[in-house]
């Protein structure tokens, strides 16, 4: 008797169903993009001996690994976990906070994209995988150049300096409603900087409104287009 595979969960656990029959795309994650050596190490195994010796590098900074056998999930799970390689998603969830270097080593950095999308993850409680109505992307840059598309997120984040401050400091200047796909849509940048406190607040209210107010399958750009933009604000500004 066959067992009956529920795609479904598999999906949110990181295994995504490929075109090929019987096999998974193994899909992983990295809080900002970091994997350690040892953690590439074991990837690097896993694609040798449960997929076919080589991986995939994603747009969202994740490392993928196609060609697992479903009978081989479980193992591969398991081994990865134990090397503290942590997975990403698909589906209507949260998906991983992408970001660049920030000022952590990139001369053009401006503000500590880590620290932020740590605090994120930890404070805000905001992980990869969070069920929502739909998919759902955050995005960091360090500087104005924008190298992780925060234009085209739902929340997009980027450093930028404060030229009306005696001195000159450092903030983040948000985009929101933004998102790429089959119908791309450029968030609206908000007409002030913030501060990461500020950031921080404003990113758990843009959330808990989409909580609220989100049709299934609805991304936020489509929301805020439907409840009125100045509403909108008003509500997660308060």
């Amino acid at each position: 008797m066959m067992t009956e595979i529920n795609y479904e969960i598999l999906k949110k656990r990181g295994f995504l169903r490929q075109r090929q029959e019987g096999f998974f795309v193994l899909r992983t994650r990295m809080s900002y993009g970091v994997y350690k050596k040892e953690q590439l190490e074991k990837i690097n195994e896993i694609a040798k001996e449960f997929g076919q010796g080589y991986v995939h590098l994603t747009v969202r900074q994740g490392i993928e690994i196609p060609f697992i056998k479903y009978e081989d999930i479980p193992q591969v799970e398991a081994e990865l976990k134990a090397a503290g390689v942590e997975f990403g998603t698909s589906g209507a969830r949260l998906r991983t906070t992408t970001t660049c270097p920030g000022n952590n080593w990139c001369k053009q950095g401006l503000v500590n994209t880590f620290a932020l999308a740590k605090r994120i993850e930890e404070e805000l409680g905001l992980r990869c995988g969070l069920e929502l109505p739909h998919k759902f992307k955050i995005s960091i840059s360090g500087c104005p150049n924008g190298c992780t598309r925060p234009q085209y997120s739902e929340i997009g984040i980027h450093g930028a300096v404060d030229f009306s401050s005696p001195d000159k400091h450092a903030g983040f200047a948000i985009y929101l409603g933004g998102c790429a796909g089959k119908t791309p849509r450029t968030g609206f940048k908000l007409d002030k900087l913030f501060t990461e406190e500020e950031v921080l607040s404003l990113i758990a209210e843009v959330v808990r409104f989409y909580q609220k107010h989100a049709k299934p399958r609805q991304r936020l750009g489509l929301l805020i287009e439907e409840y009125e933009k100045d509403k909108f604000l008003n509500e997660i500004l308060r």
